[in-house]
């Protein structure tokens, strides 16, 4: 009986939480945007042309938009809407892995330290607030600059920076937790440490984290975006939203659809995922579900 009430009780919850989303129809709003770029992400090369990026038609370029082309072609003569759809793979994989990964490594960083406290805190903080004190996209630069260009090390230079706001926000929540009752009562019947932090206090502290990580997927991508079109990103033909932008920044007079769509989307995609957030808040923050 008692495993059917818990039952009951988390689908009730649940029911609420998606009540309270669909309540706002701005989240509903970012929510069918994230929906719309994850299905293009996910079956884009079914969808359209998936070697229309190698491929070079000079008679065909800087045309602007038709019924032939509906957001025009660049410089290379290559259908711009078909290199925005192949670049939301890339664009939405590498945000969700780099948030996803410094996540994991912030918060299991940020536990230990807010939980151990005394020298471990220190030593983890200190090393913390060095990389902070670096300005977040600068550091990722010459990260990326003394790595190389491609993908896999702006993926790397992207994690490293964003860690340390996951690590210092989640020892802020476990120093919080750490002195609750049920933290000393769980102490007192000789539970190891390790199972406290993880399996009672880490549950009570993640949910700000959740807030956070779903709001920075779109900053990382407005980072991983800015940083490909300083031509620090993947290669050249690439499919990629800040490449694409960046060989238009030279036709801006001339052919600016080039810029346009390709900074649509970059806008409209990150600005999906900070709705989604704003509409998590509200379902995690107990306050506001009054």
């Amino acid at each position: 009986m008692k495993k059917v009430n818990e039952w009951e009780l988390k689908k009730k919850e649940v029911g609420y939480a998606l009540w309270l989303f669909s309540r706002n129809k701005l989240v509903v709003f970012g929510s069918l945007i994230v929906v719309f770029y994850t299905i293009l992400a996910i079956f884009g090369p079914f969808i359209v042309n998936p070697k229309i990026s190698e491929q070079v038609d000079l008679s065909n370029a800087l045309k602007p938009p038709t019924l032939q082309h509906i957001f025009g072609t660049d410089d290379l003569g290559r259908d711009l809407l078909q290199l925005i759809v192949l670049g939301a793979r890339f664009d939405m994989s590498i945000s969700l892995m780099v948030v996803l990964t410094a996540t994991l490594i912030g918060v299991t960083i940020g536990s230990i330290s807010g939980y151990a406290g005394g020298k471990v805190d220190e030593i983890i903080m200190r090393f913390t607030d060095i990389l902070l004190a670096f300005p977040g996209l600068v550091f990722a630069m010459g990260i990326t600059m003394a790595l190389g260009r491609s993908a896999v090390n702006l993926f790397l230079a992207l994690t490293l920076v964003w860690w340390t706001g996951y690590a210092r926000i989640m020892r802020g929540q476990v120093l919080s937790e750490k002195e609750k009752l049920y933290v000393q009562a769980a102490k007192s019947l000789g539970i190891p440490d390790f199972l406290i932090l993880f399996k009672h206090v880490f549950p009570n502290a993640i949910y700000p984290i959740l807030v956070l990580a779903t709001m920075d997927i779109g900053g990382v991508m407005l980072s991983a975006a800015g940083l490909s079109f300083i031509g620090l990103g993947p290669s050249p033909f690439e499919p990629e939203w800040g490449q694409l932008i960046n060989r238009g920044a030279s036709y801006l007079f001339i052919a600016p659809w080039i810029m346009f769509f390709p900074g649509l989307a970059v806008l409209t995609a990150s600005l999906g995922f900070n709705l989604i957030g704003d509409g998590l808040r509200d379902v995690l923050d107990p306050r506001l579900r009054r």
